[in-house]
């Protein structure tokens, strides 16, 4: 029997991709008989039972497929009958498949040569010989294939670099694509999704802390276009059938995210330093002086979730009811390091709390299963499969789904169950190779960077580094890119290196910056204490020159008080002088004006005298007297005022 071998495993996903673009195959049912009709040839096979081909799937093409699938693609296939659970072949009708065989030679060469060039690249960054092309390959299977994880990581960082730096090489991007976006459509096959269109069943979907940061935007565009095609498929399955999938979070992950803005309000506020340089802490701290500034962060964020997102918190709280023992999955025997553990409780609780939402029921499949808890933190995916897992071996079971999912693969599962996965449909992002390659990296970089920051501290305390060093070192790291959308394949290589050679070199390079900044800095000392000077000496000339001019100014002042002083004086005599005339000139006025007066009186007295006196000419006398005294008193009121205007006002 010819068994498996790394190449044909990525050759077997390229291939499903490569006869799902063709228009022959209506079912991914169709596409498994091809595989299976390949092994059939392959190993002269007669007869074989359900679980038998179910093993040869996984040994040569790394196939886990229920069995119902397989028994739902052997059951109108030509050749093929089934009598006692036993399927006989008739070899007669059993055909080649032209168009397979095609698409699996031209994978099969593709991935070798894909794998020579991979190898040879590992060579030159890594300095090996010859790099461990099993482990390499395997890990190739394991970046490339949703869903596949290796206990290795020994060249994981080596392959996205590859990836990246051959981003704009269509021969190599496409071939890679073509074996992801195989995978997903793999996954469709393994989950048993035939009927396609829209979900039959509602799903409620409890979303883990990273994935609703990641809808804010907290951790970057590339994070956010992730969780957005999530999003879009949720959308798009409750527009095809209404309240299809429902999302919400658990309050511990709601405590979660509220420990973490309170960390943020404490930086804000200038009470905590010795925070890690998290993505998400930069992204909410931004711009906030003030941990009130935080708090409308905050409050705009679960507004977000809920009013444009339609997301709510869990309305469950009976978790650790009587009635719930049965269902629960929680224990904490565990020895790892106190993070870790602190991490694997956590996740096994979100796990648990799937259970007893479940009621202890068993589900064969994901898309099937009513409640999930979506995550991105491994340590709740593996407890996930581990418990998935012990479940199966212990109660028999040929297939038991996940209690988490990651992102992507809640996105996959979501797109192909809505109709996209034999057709044109556009593939989320998820599935792009590149993209794939930049999170993988974002994710090591900064694994890396905490690591090389744990050292540079042992090294400080222990005395073998200065504080130079340390700042050197530190901005070295802290200058590396860190998101996915920064990471660029021409300087892939210096963003990973993280040895202790390239922190000297660079540690070598500030020291020569900061002399130079230094040098720059005495310098403009100088040319500033010069100008200072400068400035000092015409700061006394002008102050010497207010002096003068102020002088000046007094001596100018001390003239127009003396000139004004004897203009006054001028003044005064001019007017004595003109008084004196006015007097004179009214005393004249009065004086014949009297004279007259007096001439009438006279006159009067001596008529009186010379006639006898008549009471009415008295009379008449008497008022023409003093008729002619009113007009005497206003002549001399109307001189009075020409001559002596003033004393009149």
């Amino acid at each position: 029997m010819q068994k498996r071998n790394n190449i044909s495993i990525l050759a077997s996903f390229a291939t499903i991709k490569s006869l799902s673009d063709e228009q022959k195959y209506q079912s991914p049912y169709q596409i498994l008989s091809e595989f299976i009709r390949h092994i059939i040839l392959t190993d002269a096979l007669y007869a074989f039972t359900a679980v038998e081909m179910k093993c040869l799937l996984n040994e040569h093409f790394d196939f886990a497929v229920p069995e119902a699938v397989i028994k739902s693609s052997l059951k109108h296939m030509a050749g093929i009958s089934l009598a006692d659970s036993v399927y006989n072949v008739a070899v007669s009708e059993i055909g080649t498949d032209s168009l397979f065989e095609q698409k699996k030679h031209e994978a099969d060469e593709y991935n070798s040569n894909i794998l020579l060039q991979l190898i040879e690249y590992v060579k030159a960054r890594t300095g090996e010989e010859e790099p461990n092309e099993s482990v390499l390959t395997q890990e190739l299977i394991g970046f490339l294939i949703e869903d596949q994880d290796t206990q290795s990581h020994r060249y994981t960082d080596f392959i996205s670099e590859f990836v990246i730096k051959n981003e704009h090489n269509p021969d190599i991007q496409k071939g890679l694509d073509k074996i992801r976006e195989g995978s997903v459509l793999y996954i469709g096959i393994s989950q048993n999704i035939s009927e396609v269109g829209r979900l039959t069943k509602p799903l409620t979907l409890y979303l883990g802390t990273e994935v609703l940061f990641s809808l804010a935007g907290f951790n970057g565009e590339v994070f956010k276009q992730l969780a957005n095609d999530f999003y879009d498929q949720v959308r798009l399955a409750n527009l095809k059938a209404e309240k299809s999938v429902t999302l919400h979070y658990f309050s511990d992950v709601k405590k979660e995210m509220d420990e973490f803005f309170s960390t943020a309000e404490e930086i804000a506020d200038g009470r905590r330093y010795d925070w890690k340089e998290k993505q998400a802490m930069k992204a909410i701290t931004t711009g906030c002086h003030t941990s009130a500034d935080v708090a409308v962060k905050q409050s705009d964020f679960y507004h977000l979730l809920q009013f444009g997102y339609g997301i709510t918190q869990d309305p469950h709280t009976d978790y650790y009811d009587e009635t719930q023992f049965s269902s629960n999955l929680e224990s904490y025997d565990y020895i790892d390091e106190e993070d870790k553990k602190k991490k694997r409780e956590m996740g096994l609780k979100f796990v648990s709390h799937i259970n007893k939402l479940r009621n202890g029921k068993r589900y064969s499949y994901d898309i099937e299963s009513e409640f999930l808890f979506v995550t991105n933190t491994r340590a709740t995916l593996a407890i996930s499969k581990e418990q998935s897992e012990a479940i199966k071996l212990e109660e028999k079971l040929d297939n038991v789904c996940n209690f988490a999912v990651s992102l992507d693969r809640i996105t996959s599962l979501l797109w192909y169950k809505l109709g996209s996965g034999l057709t044109k449909t556009s593939i989320p992002a998820s599935i792009s190779t590149v993209l794939q390659a930049r999170v993988v990296l974002s994710t090591s970089i900064a694994k890396h960077a905490d690591k090389a920051f744990s050292e540079i501290k042992k090294q400080y305390e222990e005395g073998t580094i200065t504080k130079d060093q340390v700042a050197a070192r530190i901005i070295t790291l802290r200058n590396k890119p860190k998101l996915p959308e920064d990471l660029q394949g021409d300087d892939i290589d210096e963003i990973m290196d993280f040895s202790p050679d390239y922190l000297s070199r660079l540690e070598e390079q500030h020291k020569g910056t900061q002399k130079k900044l230094e040098e720059r800095e005495r310098l403009i000392e100088k040319i500033t204490a010069d100008a200072n000077e400068k400035l000092l000496a015409k700061d006394e000339i002008i102050a010497h020159q207010e002096d003068t001019l102020k002088n000046k100014d007094n001596e100018n002042a001390q003239l127009r008080n003396e000139l004004d002083e004897y203009r006054r004086k001028d003044e005064e005599r001019a007017a004595k002088r003109k008084r004196r005339k006015d007097i004179c000139l009214f005393t004249r006025s009065i004086i014949w004006k009297l004279f007259i007066v007096i001439a009438v009186a006279c006159a009067v007295i001596y008529f009186q005298d010379k006639f006898p006196i008549d009471i009415p000419n008295v009379i008449v006398l008497v008022m023409d007297l003093l008729t002619a005294g009113g007009l005497a008193w206003r002549i001399c009121r109307k001189d009075f005022q020409k001559f002596f205007p003033k004393e009149n006002k």
